[in-house]
């Protein structure tokens, strides 16, 4: 016999319904529950009937088990079954995500049909609706999401072939296209700006002593420098390739001091409950990366400032040997270092149009690219260099050179010509 309880939250109210179905292999009751909002347009006895009746629905696919026919079951029920079915082989930000794409994107397209029934020409219409909206690389996501989603109903024996196999995703600008990047010169830029003292102005504005007496302050300019570990966290982004979670998750026993090398081997993911230590996102992303000479003075400076900060908390102190902190030495947050590199990029950029001496000197603002826009800038840094395709993979922590080329085909168009030159240059000499 199934258990109604009436539940009084925020949302209004809603039934909490448990049906208890026997017991498992270690005598261990097995109960399964589920929620019911009362639809509020039905009169008071409608929504009792309508309340019964999925009670006793819900019993009967728990004592009787769900049918997993493809002809029968609803693309809403699939999409929760099929969350449920992904969500212990996803890391939690990535099944995040999906679970978003598929809540917000997919299902409301797809409420209403059967999963057999939902073909190509359906889903290139979903596709086109996104366009009108989105951008490709979204378009792409979708694609891919439920792509995934039919491969797991073919698994369960629901449908026999993946609709999204032979649909088209509509025309539009490509991904390449979408990724921002410093160029080489603005990467020298950035780095020069991490090294300025910025000013800011405050208007004066009122505020209330310990007594709660208010009082007066006058506009005042505060002077103020870029944290030495923001310099080191860039300096390794840019230089280095790191992923924003690999820098994160490094330790200062992964710096070799002796070899000017970083070894990658864990990286930092979000949690249902905050963040935890993972392996990175490949086998090949496990690596030991080089770092140039020229940040060792960087680096010791700040491990100077991390221990001096370690000393002054004392017992206060929550750090475990981990570079990028808080105030009280924990695990700096996931979304630290972008807020304040978009911050700083702000700022700069203020400074650059407001500055005489930038104009005397020609400077110009950077463009507001994304944290892991280093991550780009370092792989365009380094074809600029004309550093090996197979080196730059590695770095990068690819496992297949093919990924470097397909991700930054836009750096490697000059390496082409200059291939296609040293042919004719080949040709003519022989002729």
């Amino acid at each position: 016999m199934a258990c109604v309880k009436q539940l009084n939250t925020k949302k209004g109210i809603v039934y909490k319904i448990t049906v208890s179905n026997g017991y498992d292999l270690h005598g261990k009751k097995i109960v399964k529950t589920t929620t019911y909002k009362p639809d509020t347009t039905l009169t008071p006895k409608q929504q009792e009937k309508a309340l019964d009746k999925f009670v006793i629905e819900f019993e009967d696919k728990v004592k009787n088990g769900e049918s997993f026919d493809g002809n029968k079951m609803s693309f809403e029920l699939f999409a929760e079954k099929w969350l449920a079915d992904v969500k212990d082989n996803l890391a939690y930000s990535t099944y995040e995500g999906y679970e978003t794409i598929v809540n917000k994107r997919i299902i409301p397209y797809f409420k209403g049909y059967k999963v057999s029934k939902i073909k190509i020409p359906l889903i290139e219409a979903f596709y086109k609706e996104l366009a009108k909206e989105y951008a490709y690389a979204s378009v792409k996501k979708c694609d891919i999401v439920l792509g995934s989603m039919f491969k797991t109903a073919i698994r369960w024996g629901m449908i026999d072939i993946n609709p999204c196999s032979n649909a088209k995703l509509p025309k539009m600008n490509n991904t390449k296209n979408e990724l921002k990047f410093f160029t080489p010169e603005q990467s020298l830029q950035f780095l020069n700006s991490l090294d300025r003292t910025y000013e800011t102005t405050y208007k004066g504005h009122q505020r209330i002593d310990d007594t709660g007496i208010p009082y007066l302050v006058d506009d005042y300019t505060e002077s103020r420098k870029v944290p030495t570990q923001y310099k080191v966290f860039f300096n390794i982004a840019l230089f280095c390739g790191l992923r924003k979670g690999e820098i994160l998750a490094l330790h200062w026993e992964d710096i070799d001091f002796e070899n000017n090398i970083i070894t990658v081997n864990k990286s930092v993911a979000k949690t249902e409950t905050g963040v935890s230590y993972k392996c990175p996102k490949t086998y090949t992303s496990i690596r030991t990366v080089p770092f140039p000479k020229e940040i060792v003075p960087l680096l010791k400076q700040y491990r100077k400032e991390y221990n001096l900060t370690k000393f002054r908390l004392g017992d206060y102190w929550q750090g475990q040997g981990n570079l990028f902190i808080q105030v009280d030495g924990s695990l700096m947050g996931r979304s630290t270092p972008y807020q304040y590199f978009k911050r700083h990029l702000k700022r700069y950029n203020e400074w650059v149009v407001n500055s005489d001496e930038a104009k005397q000197n020609g400077w110009s603002t950077l463009p507001m690219i994304p944290l892991h826009g280093l991550r780009h800038s370092c792989a365009t840094l380094l074809n600029h260099l004309k550093v090996n395709i197979v080196d730059i993979s590695d770095i990068l922590g690819h496992a297949q050179t093919s990924t470097t080329m397909n991700i930054y085909a836009h750096s490697f168009e000059e390496q082409k010509r200059i291939a296609s030159d040293k042919i004719d240059e080949f040709l003519r000499m022989n002729a």
